[in-house]
């Protein structure tokens, strides 16, 4: 049984407020101004990746100017650079335009030392290859994997020595352990990939079957892949569980219009179901740790019809106002990118002290928004 009640005042145990009909959660928004650098000056493809690890920053994106997935590392110092470093080409992953509708999409992690990207290559009009590059953290040339047969990347699970377990989909779930063994699921599952996967952060991810038309959380386990439905989930969703096990999970209804929380009352449990908040358009969302295992951040992008017809693109974040430099634990609504331009994508990571979104609206942005202790 799921039970679904609205946010205006979360019950869960920070006692979060939420955002309806477009006002702030808990209040007036907190006016953020984030510190912001332009990675690329064009429009990128719409999968973009950023992770922390050792104390630098590693954002994946595919520049659509060039057809190339490209990386951009950064240190996560207590400020951005003054200028952005140079761009590292991965691979060429089309042909020339026009760009294939699954242009740049790849899933990307870092562990033990070493960084992988899952990534699909149109090596051909009619040819996608599924390639697997990694490489060390230090920087070294790439080496690349072909895995048959192509599909959709979703996961990739570092060992913690180096390796990295790969899952992907052709119409069928597939799986490469650590060790470069394609392994066979038993029983085979169907799935088709809706939307973008999002890892949990504890060895499993979520994806939306449009098949069976519902939000799965899959693992593997050694020979197949366990299958936990989400009720009520959407294509547009992100998950994440905590070090104590429990399965949260953020998707968003555009037929409710509202941004939804799902989470396990216990670890392998049923769910329960809050709303976040009302908005509209919305085609990322992403989730990522708060204060303790039961806050949140809350990104996702939103439009918004202002003065003489006008539609405004807006990246917005919901927070513990604490961590936004408020006083008080109630949830908090900012806005910390918006404009004219439609919003490609974006991807986020967090340090102790600071939330890094990476976001492609007309160009590519690094943005760095301070976290209070």
């Amino acid at each position: 049984m799921v039970k679904t009640r609205t946010l205006f005042g979360l019950l869960l145990p920070l006692a979060v407020a939420a955002a309806v009909g477009g006002c702030s959660a808990g209040g007036r928004p907190v006016a953020l101004q984030p510190e912001s650098l332009q990675l690329s000056s064009g429009p990128t493809g719409p999968s973009l990746s950023l992770a922390v690890d050792s104390g630098t920053l590693y954002a994946v994106f595919a520049d659509r100017a060039t057809t190339g997935l490209e990386m951009v590392t950064i240190p996560a110092g207590p400020h951005l650079p003054n200028s952005a470093p140079a761009l590292q080409l991965i691979d060429k992953v089309d042909v020339a335009p026009p760009l294939s509708p699954f242009f740049g999409e790849h899933v990307f992690a870092t562990g033990g030392g070493k960084m992988a990207v899952l990534y699909l290559d149109r090596e051909t009009d009619t040819k996608n290859v599924l390639k697997l590059a990694s490489r060390p953290l230090a920087g070294s040339p790439w080496d690349l994997e072909v895995l048959e047969p192509a599909g959709d990347p979703l996961a990739l699970e570092p060992d913690g020595r180096g390796g990295f377990a790969a899952a992907w989909s052709s119409g069928l779930l597939a799986y490469r352990d650590a060790d470069g063994h394609v392994v066979p699921a038993l029983p085979p599952l169907p799935l088709r990939l809706e939307g973008r996967s999002s890892p949990d952060g504890q060895g499993g991810f979520s994806a939306y079957d449009g098949l069976a038309s519902v939000l799965l959380w899959l693992r593997w386990n050694g020979t197949g892949f366990t299958a936990q439905p989400v009720p009520d989930g959407d294509p547009v969703s992100a998950s994440l569980r905590s070090p104590s096990g429990r399965l949260s999970v953020i998707s968003y209804s555009p037929k409710a219009r509202r941004l939804l929380l799902h989470q396990e009352r216990e670890p392998s449990e049923t769910f329960s179901t809050v709303t976040v908040t009302v908005c509209d358009g919305t085609s990322g969302v992403a989730i990522l740790p708060g204060a303790s295992d039961s806050s949140f951040l809350f990104l996702f992008n939103e439009t918004r019809t202002v003065g003489a017809g006008r539609t405004v693109y807006q990246l917005s974040l919901i927070a513990p106002g604490s961590l936004l430099g408020a006083h008080g634990a109630r949830y908090r609504k900012a806005v910390i990118a918006a404009g004219e331009p439609r919003i490609d994508g974006f991807a986020a990571a967090r340090t102790a002290d600071a939330l890094y979104v990476l976001v492609s609206q007309g160009n590519l942005r690094l943005l760095r928004i301070p976290l209070s202790p």
